[in-house]
């Protein structure tokens, strides 16, 4: 697998030597990864686009859906010309296949105009809107591509969630049921991909941009059997048409499962179900081979290296079976910029119209019950329904991602074992719900 990525080069070889200077402590720990970057090591854009050379698909797990530097790094993928030559497909999990004419009208309008696009992102899963300027940025930049290409080259983007139809959602029991239908909505995503590359009978390529837990391909319930997702129906069942590659960001451990409090409003994440926190991989031990390198954008293969054989971390992990790996999670990792330095997304305001603020009053008080509206009414500082939803429908500016800010410190690997599982680990329950 090796043969087709291509090294960093002699910078990296020096970079490698400059690092191994520090003490041979450090060198000892860290010479396997170093060895594993030089062996491996490619820049992301060739990386992605050597794997679209034998797959079909690259399945990008952005690591937060709010992280910044993902969506720069498919926006520059986009403006690649190799990379143009190879995909026409750019499948969103954030946006509902309901919505796809509002993709198309953008993608088709003179102009560009966001406008187009604000049912798409008013009607998510939330029921709050899904205001992160990356993906507007992101459709922005397929749209002035598209006008350089030939038609029939065109990046076509698709949305592949369920059906959302909020105007059908008419009281908090129309809104657990429709959560309930989200039970599918792994097998609904790979069917709606595999459709549009026509079951990998021809030569149509594409990414997937998407998140955790629909990005796996092999992790196993203690019982043996797969936590089934988009990615593991298309490795299991399509072996060697797909790649999925995780986006270097804070790890999601989670700690046990947690009975939320009667006055917790429930989330289709359902996060208010688990106590967790945000981890470095191996205590940072990934973190410090990168900083070795310059903390220069890598990608490398997991598959028969170093930081692929790390114990698993994530979603599953309370239920996973003993002995999974980051390998057995993801078939690649591309590393773009120090967690320190990752950012939260921009929140834009302007898909929230006046019209849409006035529906945003119908649905809270769905989402939350009359006690839990007037605490939020109450935290937040102002006296009605309307001034919560104008409070929180305000702009925001990207700030450094918290949960990146939030991983520890980057050395306690030199004082502790290495592995993050090598802290006692709670007792498993049956399968918990799992979180986005």
């Amino acid at each position: 697998m090796s043969r087709i990525f291509k090294l960093i080069g002699l910078s990296l070889i020096l970079a490698l030597g400059s690092g191994l200077a520090a003490g041979s402590d450090t060198a000892a720990t860290l010479q396997p990864y170093l060895d594993a970057l030089q062996i491996h090591g490619c820049r992301p854009v060739d990386f992605v686009n050597n794997m679209l050379t034998t797959n079909h698909l690259v399945i990008f797990d952005d690591g937060l859906h709010t992280a910044r530097e993902p969506f720069e790094f498919y926006q520059e993928l986009i403006r690649d010309a190799d990379f143009q030559l190879r995909v026409r497909y750019i499948f969103l999990e954030a946006v509902s296949m309901r919505h796809q004419p509002c993709l198309d009208a953008f993608l088709a309008s003179a102009d560009g105009n966001p406008a187009a696009l604000f049912p798409a992102f008013q009607d998510d899963f939330s029921g709050k809107g899904w205001p992160l300027k990356s993906y507007f940025d992101l459709l922005r930049t397929v749209w002035e591509v598209n006008r350089t290409l030939p038609e029939d080259q065109r990046f076509r983007v698709v949305g592949v969630s369920n059906p959302i139809y909020w105007c059908g959602i008419r009281t908090a029991r129309d809104l657990e049921l429709f959560r309930r239908s989200l039970a599918s909505f792994d097998y609904s995503m790979y069917r709606q991909i595999l459709l549009h590359l026509e079951n990998f009978a021809g030569d149509c390529k594409g990414i997937f941009l998407t998140n955790t837990r629909h990005a796996y391909t092999g992790i196993r319930h203690r019982d043996g059997e797969f936590f089934w997702n988009c990615g593991t129906f298309f490795r299991q069942w399509h072996p060697g048409r797909t790649c999925s590659v995780r986006i270097h960001n804070a790890m999601l451990y989670i700690e046990r499962p947690r009975e939320p409090e009667t006055d917790t409003p429930q989330t289709t994440a359902g996060m208010e179900r688990m106590v967790y926190r945000w981890e470095r991989m191996e205590n940072g031990r990934w973190d410090a081979a990168f900083r070795t390198l310059g903390n220069r954008p890598v990608a490398l293969p997991l598959t028969g290296t170093v930081f692929g054989r790390a114990p698993y971390v994530g979603n599953h992990m309370l239920t996973a079976a003993p002995g999974q790996t980051m390998a057995d999670a993801y078939d690649a990792l591309i590393f773009l910029a120090p967690l320190e330095h990752l950012h939260q997304t921009a929140f834009v305001d302007f898909i929230y119209t006046p019209a849409f603020k006035q529906e945003l009053q119908r649905r809270y008080r769905i989402l939350y019950t009359p006690a839990q509206l007037q605490e939020r009414i109450r935290d937040k500082g102002v006296d009605s329904l309307a001034e919560l939803i104008e409070a929180e429908c305000r702009p925001r500016p990207a700030v450094l991602s918290p949960q990146s800010q939030a991983v520890g410190p980057a050395d306690a690997w030199r004082q502790t074992p290495g592995e993050n599982q090598a802290r006692p680990k709670p007792p498993c329950p049956d399968r918990p719900n799992s979180v986005q």
